[in-house]
């Protein structure tokens, strides 16, 4: 071997030598960064308008009575959640969404205690969102004065559950501990707030008969530190027309006040949007009121990124929300579907939101 040759075979060495140690290194650092991790990802998701068509079908469909076009949108807003019961979420991806402000990133057992089937978290969420669509019917119709009968209905009754063989479905529950219930979001509040294996009074109707029962409860499976009685419940209403929802894969109840103001915009002649983009969250109950909801950032976003004009927003989320305005878009705080309704109104017509209750 020649000197020359020794020559280029140290230099070689001495680059690999220099050049290995920085492979295994970025490797490594790739890997880490590929690494799954316990968090969930909140990012802006899809606005669907509820005076619109999704599709190709109306999200609202209301048959047996005049319907009336709008010429604006009435959109509700959504979240896309990655990580947790819902996909990987790898290290990089939690920390590019840590740093962009459009996005969050919460622990896993901060949105589910528990680890459990991805389907029935689902189902719960869809469940959710089938009350929201009640509510929001009996809210509308009761904001237009057209009676309609509302009780609080037991959907179902989960096989070898506490209440199997004690509550059975269409039962009409009238309290839970002595504690008078308005909506089906009463009974899973009151039954939740219980442990255990604690016993659970409930006064129901059963074919016009008056029963009083006592449940010995379960852990919830989402959470275990809370009761749970194995019967799901929704609002029973009797309303003179038929209503069909048209929007899929669209889980949990914060569509109820957007779905509210569609209805109502639908059954009267006045294009309530005034050819506006409106966009807003919010639950709703029978009586109108207006509920809290999670992620309003991504929300807010997703629908500045959608032209909306005008944002209605949970007075109870004000303190998230933190401003009059976002990007521009001005947001109104609201308590109930009357308040929500004089906001649209004034806007479309002043095209301003001056004099409303705002977050600031």
């Amino acid at each position: 071997m020649t000197k020359k040759t020794k020559s280029k075979k140290k230099k070689l060495i001495k680059a690999l030598a220099k050049f290995v140690p920085t492979l295994i290194t970025g490797s490594i650092l790739i890997l880490l960064l590929l690494i799954p991790v316990p968090f969930i990802k909140i990012a802006p998701g899809p606005l669907f308008n509820t005076v619109g068509i999704e599709k190709e079908k109306d999200v609202i469909s209301i048959s047996g009575v005049t319907t009336y076009k709008s010429k604006g949108e009435l959109n509700f807003t959504t979240v896309s959640e990655t990580g947790g019961p819902f996909g990987r979420l790898v290290l990089i991806d939690a920390i590019v969404a840590w740093i962009n402000p459009t996005e969050a990133v919460v622990p896993t057992r901060d949105l589910y205690p528990e680890v459990i089937d991805p389907e029935i978290i689902k189902k719960e969420s869809q469940r959710a969102f089938s009350s929201s669509q009640t509510d929001a019917i009996a809210a509308a119709l009761g904001y237009l004065k057209i009676p309609v009968e509302i009780s609080v209905v037991v959907d179902s009754v989960v096989l070898k559950s506490p209440s199997d063989g004690i509550i059975e479905p269409g039962d009409l529950i009238l309290s839970v501990d002595q504690k008078e219930v308005k909506t089906a979001g009463d009974v899973v509040k009151f039954v939740q707030s219980r442990k255990p294996n604690e016993k659970i009074a409930i006064s129901l109707v059963r074919d016009n008969t008056t029963k009083n029962v006592e449940i010995t409860a379960t852990e919830l499976k989402s959470d275990k530190s809370k009761a749970s009685i194995g019967i799901s419940i929704g609002p029973g209403i009797n309303p003179p027309y038929d209503f069909d929802f048209g929007v899929a894969e669209v889980g949990g109840p914060s569509a109820g006040l957007m779905l509210s103001l569609g209805i109502i915009d639908e059954l009267t002649e006045n294009d309530l949007s005034g050819g506006k983009i409106i966009a807003g969250t919010g639950t709703i109950n029978y009586l109108g009121e207006v509920g809290s909801i999670g992620g309003i950032r991504q929300k807010l976003e997703g629908a500045k990124d959608n032209g909306a004009e005008l944002f209605l927003a949970p007075v109870d989320n004000c303190q998230e929300v933190g401003s009059k305005t976002y990007r521009s878009m001005p947001v109104v705080a609201v308590k109930n579907l009357t308040e929500a309704i004089q906001a649209i109104e004034k806007f479309t017509k002043d095209g301003d939101v001056s004099g409303l209750r705002s977050c600031e």
